[in-house]
């Protein structure tokens, strides 16, 4: 975690750019998303390289994955992040954030450990060619649980396993709920069963 003065007005920025969560109270929904959107809905140049075969994993296997050593809004899509991944995993908290995207904390069955799987709008996602299973995803988890709050993030009730799949995503640790240690997500998921 980032403690110095560049930190905080960096992280000051992202907030106003809307890449940082809105406090609590305040209303969330105000579009798409910014940084690294492209990779986020497979929407970039690198997007027709995603093998999107998934490959079983667990939790605690993604959370040991090596981060890039710099992320930026520039970067492309890493060699890592061409790849699907389904994971089995607790639902525990989901809340609609400011990009429009279903934040699902998940966590190993085994020992809790959490990560993020992020949900988009897929109105976000124009020209994705998995932008049908984005919408299938959401669909799928609205009719199990319901649209999630836009205000705070809500317990998912008796935290069910469900088989998560998705792309593989790296993010900058800015506070989120449920982050990796390394930042991993799977953004977009496509599947969700």
């Amino acid at each position: 975690m980032c403690r110095s003065a560049a930190c905080f007005f960096a992280g000051l920025v992202l907030a106003a750019a809307g890449w940082i969560m809105p406090a609590p109270g305040e209303t969330a929904h105000t579009g798409c998303g910014a940084w690294r959107w492209g990779v986020k809905t497979l929407t970039d140049p690198g997007a027709g390289q995603v093998d999107l075969t998934p490959r079983q994993r667990q939790v605690d296997a993604l959370r040991a994955l090596p981060a890039p050593a710099m992320l930026s809004g520039a970067l492309g899509r890493t060699a890592a992040e061409r790849v699907t991944y389904a994971v089995r995993a607790r639902l525990l908290y989901v809340k609609e954030e400011a990009d429009s995207d279903f934040h699902v904390v998940i966590a190993d069955p085994r020992n809790g450990a959490t990560m993020i799987a992020e949900i988009p709008d897929s109105a976000c996602a124009q020209g994705s060619r998995v932008r049908a299973r984005i919408a299938g995803a959401r669909a799928a988890f609205i009719r199990r649980f319901g649209m999630p709050s836009t205000t705070h993030f809500a317990r998912i009730p008796g935290s069910p396993l469900a088989t998560v799949t998705g792309v593989l995503f790296f993010d900058e640790i800015h506070g989120q709920k449920g982050v990796a240690p390394n930042g991993v997500e799977l953004h977009p998921v496509i599947d969700l069963m």
